[in-house]
């Protein structure tokens, strides 16, 4: 599975409406069998087309989990270059986005997510797809923080790194339990992040430097 090589899908090339109608039917053949068990064929009969014929958009089960993550990594960033703090305040239009991402994306979305971590920890290859995707994700939120910041909506001083581990690490949790917990609920979950994710962005500050004494 997925050979540290490169990926045959080229994302320059745009996604069609049957590329993204196999990648939905593929995600939804992965999440319920796993990258390993799922065939060429299962995909093919979920995306309704032959064999023969999803060849023809995707040459093997790695280019499509490569399209997958590559599809998500352009949609992130098509989101965060949309915030803008013109169209009000910088943390609402960031909770809109990570409720579009963790509650109404399909639970699939976060078995996948499961899934491409595990392959990660042993196959360069998809450790290299997650380290994009996380880039660009850092890269969004890090730039919305500054923003936010230079707008005074964030305290001047607030220390962005610690802030931004603090929601990485509240959002993998939360992937981690969406696909694992099928009870899980999602709108409470993600109400608890976000109301965290507030509280943290005035009480994560860095210390306000030692006046010289006199």
């Amino acid at each position: 599975m997925l050979p540290p090589h490169s990926l045959a899908f080229d994302a320059g090339r745009g996604l069609s409406e049957r590329h993204i109608r196999i990648l939905d039917a593929a995600e939804r053949v992965f999440a319920r069998s796993g990258f390993h068990v799922a065939t060429m064929q299962d995909v093919a009969v979920e995306a309704g087309m032959s064999p023969g014929n999803l060849y023809r958009y995707f040459s093997s089960k790695d280019a499509i989990i490569a399209g997958m993550a590559e599809r998500d990594r352009m949609m992130i960033a098509e989101d965060f270059a949309a915030l803008d703090p013109a169209k009000g305040g910088l943390l609402d239009q960031l909770e809109a986005l990570g409720r579009r991402h963790l509650v109404d994306a399909p639970r699939e979305k976060a078995v996948i997510a499961l899934l491409i971590w595990a392959e990660s920890s042993r196959n360069p290859a998809m450790a290299s797809m997650c380290a994009s995707i996380d880039g660009t994700v850092a890269q969004g939120m890090s730039a919305a923080v500054a923003a936010a910041k230079a707008s005074g909506e964030l305290p001047a001083n607030l220390d962005d790194a610690r802030f931004l581990q603090a929601i990485f690490m509240m959002a993998d949790g939360f992937f981690c339990g969406r696909a694992a917990d099928l009870n899980f609920d999602a709108a409470s979950a993600a109400d608890t992040l976000f109301a965290t994710m507030r509280v943290l962005s005035q009480v994560l500050v860095l210390p306000s430097p030692e006046r010289p004494q006199p």
